[in-house]
């Protein structure tokens, strides 16, 4: 153990006596607000005919960073965007490799999907329909951002100080499948984990919590930046606990819509009642004991074998814009590289908090994702979708095969080629049960 750590877990042991030294952590949170210049394009809905003209709920990107007693340090980043591209994400990982240290497996960075925030990189450009100068808007404000993202963590990181860290879970009832058009109804996952860090003395200093819901309580007429219901119920949580950093980590709710939706008022609605969720939580669950593991990894899914260049070219024709966009970034691929994409290279997760377990998967996940691993890890297990990049959906094997928006459809305003082969869910689940056994996450947990 180097000098820091002994001394820090000297100092945890002196203000939390009943914990042993091994199970002692450090903790540092830090929020800046990322809201971008109006007049740029919302992501999100592809129904929206105009920029941002307001800001209703400033915009926040915010950061915990943990190291237990060996030095081991994770940093969790939460922000109020759609998502973040894989070149983004890459981009801001290797950032905070360079500058802080902190390897790829030790940082997580988890979108909100909220669809009243900016457009990101060339995320769901086939829905947009802008000129070249507001794409070079969103560049400017996409890089903006990814600065103030390595600032925020640089600031958890100094703001590293003893912690004691407590797990427990609570529920929200308002988040509703919604692919109504098959039968039998999906699931839901109502569970509301969360994360409490508290200060020598028991100050609340921080609080991650979760749902697994679409931030669409806001629709497509509505053009200020907003966080929808997570952003007020983040903000609902600061302000009952002055000096608290509450961050929001959007579970696997890709199938999921609030309900009732449409306004400004039910997304007020929708955040007070997950914020009281999140407070009745708070009321019991149990301590988190060291040691901090990690570990990360991507799984190569491959498409279904996509339409051919003639196939494409008749599509051009379409009634529907979106088709034709699609189809012309198609023939872009094929004339640039011979082909249309093969493969996506989804990131995976696992944070390993002691006996807590958490699973980060990038895409939009749906909910039979997060009610797999449970049975398999534990009701305890946290599950988080939109972590690191947002490439379009990731349906499960049901969801593959029933089809509609979430199975296939939605993949176009990705500019992607279609949907994944039927090996999508075999191959997400091996990958995870290959990154838990990496990371020892199961030692002492299970049978």
């Amino acid at each position: 153990m180097h000098r820091r750590s002994f001394l820090w877990t000297l100092a945890s042991a002196a203000a939390f006596p009943g914990l042993r030294a091994s199970t002692a952590w450090r903790a540092g949170l830090a929020s800046i607000d990322i809201t971008p210049p109006l007049g740029l394009w919302m992501g999100g809905f592809a129904a929206r005919t105009e920029p941002a003209r307001g800001i209703a709920l400033p915009l926040h990107a915010k950061a915990l960073a943990l190291e237990d007693a060996a030095g081991r340090r994770a940093v969790v980043v939460t922000l109020d965007l759609l998502g973040l591209t894989d070149r983004v994400a890459e981009r801001i990982a290797a950032a905070v490799g360079r500058r802080y240290g902190v390897p790829r497996e030790g940082l997580l960075l988890c979108s909100s999907h909220t669809h009243s925030g900016p457009v990101i990189d060339d995320q769901l450009a086939v829905a947009y329909d802008l000129s070249p100068s507001q794409w070079e808007d969103i560049r400017a404000s996409t890089r903006r951002i990814e600065g103030q993202v390595l600032d925020v963590v640089g600031r958890a990181l100094d703001a590293l100080a003893p912690a004691h860290l407590r797990r427990s879970q609570g529920e929200a009832g308002f988040g509703a499948n919604r692919r109504v058009a098959f039968e039998p109804p999906g699931p839901v996952d109502p569970a509301v984990p969360v994360l409490a860090v508290e200060r020598p003395g028991g100050r609340l200093a921080g609080l991650l919590f979760g749902y697994a819901c679409h931030n669409t309580t806001l629709v497509a007429s509505f053009v200020q930046y907003h966080g929808d219901y997570a952003g007020v119920a983040q903000a609902e949580l600061e302000r009952r606990h002055p000096g608290a950093i509450a961050m929001f980590v959007q579970g696997c709710g890709a199938d999921a819509n609030p309900k009732p939706r449409g306004t400004r008022e039910l997304a007020e609605q929708h955040g007070r009642t997950l914020a009281d969720a999140v407070e009745r939580a708070l009321g019991g669950g149990s301590d988190v004991r060291g040691p901090l593991r990690r570990a990360f990894g991507t799984v190569t899914l491959p498409y279904a074998q996509a339409p051919g260049a003639e196939d494409w070219r008749r599509k051009l024709e379409d009634a529907n814009v979106y088709v034709r966009r699609h189809a012309k970034l198609m023939l872009d691929d094929i004339a640039r590289d011979g082909r249309t994409r093969a493969a996506e290279a989804v990131p995976l997760h696992v944070l390993a908090l002691g006996q807590s377990l958490f699973i980060g998967i990038g895409g939009e996940v749906v909910a039979d994702y997060a009610l797999a691993l449970k049975r398999k890890y534990g009701d305890a297990t946290w599950v988080a979708g939109y972590v690191d990049a947002v490439f379009g959906y990731l349906p499960s094997l049901r969801v593959l095969r029933e089809g509609g928006y979430e199975g296939a459809d939605a993949m176009l305003y990705f500019g992607r080629p279609g949907p994944f082969s039927e090996a999508v869910e075999d191959t997400v689940m091996a990958g995870l049960d290959g990154l838990v056994a990496r990371a020892g996450a199961l030692k002492g947990r299970l049978p």
